[in-house]
C-alpha cells in the first residue's frame, strides 16, 4: 500500500492528526457479495486534532477483500 501523507487539514488548515480505528461495526465489507461469502477489513481514519474532521478512511489490508487476481479478473 502507498504511503498518503497528509500535511494540512483541507477544512481548518490544522496541521496535526491522529491515526484511529472505527469501533467493532465500522468495518468495510465487499458488496455484491463475492462467492464464498463476506469478506471484511478494518476501517481506520485519519482525524484532525484542531476541528475534528475525518481527513482519510482507509483499509489497511484490501488484500482481504480482493486478492490480486480477484481485482485482475473483475
Amino acid at each position: 500500500m502507498k504511503e498518503v501523507k497528509i500535511e494540512k487539514c483541507p477544512f481548518c488548515g490544522g496541521e496535526e492528526f491522529i491515526e484511529t480505528i472505527v469501533s467493532s461495526y465500522g468495518s468495510v465489507y465487499l458488496h455484491p457479495v463475492p462467492k464464498g461469502g463476506f469478506r471484511s477489513a478494518a476501517l481506520f481514519v485519519t482525524v484532525c486534532r484542531d476541528c475534528g474532521s475525518v481527513v482519510r478512511a482507509y483499509c489497511k489490508t484490501p488484500e482481504k477483500l480482493y486478492s490480486k487476481k480477484e481485482r485482475r479478473d473483475s
